[in-house]
């Protein structure tokens, strides 16, 4: 069996047993979701991968919507933040990274109606 190169996120994800999803910016009908579900943990996980190679951009803002990653007895093992046509930042990349699909995590928080457009909307 081959060598299998994990990253550094990873870890979060493996640990993980619920994410919290919210807007930061609280308004206009959005919400917070719980996905406690471990099939669904690891759809968000996929539709939150960045592009590895690139560089980090640091954006001044708060971003739109967070991802609080929980593990065992609900201790917080990542925080991550969407900026809402832009990428995803964590701290141990230093700044916001490009999605690989920003496609699909825009349709993911469409359709549960955290911080974005209709699912409608959404290509």
């Amino acid at each position: 069996m081959g060598w299998v190169w994990l990253r550094e996120i990873d870890g979060v994800w493996a640990g993980a047993r619920s994410v919290e999803v919210w807007s930061v910016r609280p308004g206009a009908g959005w919400r917070e979701v719980l996905v406690g579900d471990a099939a669904d943990i690891a759809e968000l996980a996929g539709l939150l991968e960045v592009v590895p190679t690139a560089s980090a951009f640091v954006c001044m803002c708060a971003g739109d919507v967070r991802f609080t990653v929980r593990g065992d007895r609900g201790k917080i093992v990542g925080e991550l933040t969407h900026h809402l046509g832009g990428g995803v930042e964590w701290h141990r990349w230093g700044g916001e990274r490009p999605l690989l699909r920003p496609q699909g995590l825009a349709r993911w928080l469409a359709e549960r109606g955290v911080g974005g457009p209709s699912p409608a909307r959404v290509p």
